[in-house]
């Protein structure tokens, strides 16, 4: 229940158990003013088996029960600390997992590989069929007077077991990224073992004049 202070008007939230059955005497922990505090109307009544309640003095709240607190320190506080609590324990178990999820984000797509656009989504890149692409190398070379450009790079394994090596596509491309030419090739070895390497390459005879880059991608054939 809630008493007020008659004579500074400071509330405190006071359990009823803490008043005798007829009221007692109070006194506020902020001016000292010593009132009688009625218990509330429908306060349930109790027979006394021992020794009735005796009436105490004013000072008899301080002693017997706990110094009243304000309203605003209420049991609500412990309740809000329990929550952060649980908080911070649900954002460092998601954060565990998708820690995890991060570093095994390869196997995963492996073994799911709808998950590989969720990686991209969140901006992590995944190893496409379990291989990665080093950075192609490009060439410009003249055999019986006609230009040739070689592409050549590595395949890597990021798997634990065997994988085939899918069709290399590799592409011209003009500075706005348009494709001018496109050529497919074979990795060799064909099968890759658990973290292997395999090489390609490519040759472009006559190539257009407005090839200044070069992509390479998986895919399969047409």
């Amino acid at each position: 229940m809630i008493i007020t202070c008659p004579s500074c008007s400071t509330r405190y939230l006071l359990p009823p158990a803490a008043l005798a059955p007829a009221g007692r005497e109070v006194r506020c922990a902020r001016c000292g003013h010593a009132w009688f505090q009625a218990p509330p109307a429908d306060m349930p009544r109790t027979v006394d088996l021992t020794e009735p309640v005796r009436a105490h003095g004013a000072a008899g709240l301080a002693a017997d029960m706990d110094r009243p607190r304000n309203l605003p320190a209420t049991a609500a506080q412990p309740r809000r600390r329990s929550g952060a609590v649980g908080w911070i324990l649900f954002v460092l178990v998601l954060g565990g997992a998708l820690g995890a999820a991060a570093v095994y984000r390869d196997r995963i797509v492996e073994a799911w590989p709808p998950s590989a656009k969720l990686f991209e989504l969140a901006g992590l890149p995944v190893a496409e069929y379990g291989l990665t692409l080093s950075d192609p190398v490009s060439e410009r070379s003249t055999e019986g007077g006609a230009e040739i450009v070689s592409v050549t790079g590595i395949v890597r394994s990021t798997l634990e077991s065997e994988r085939p090596v899918p069709p290399i596509w590799i592409s011209l491309l003009d500075d706005s990224g348009r494709v001018l030419r496109r050529e497919m090739t074979t990795a060799e070895p064909a099968l890759l073992p658990p973290g292997g390497e395999a090489r390609y390459r490519v040759r472009f005879a006559a190539p257009p004049t407005e090839a200044t880059r070069v992509a390479v991608t998986f895919g399969e054939a047409p």
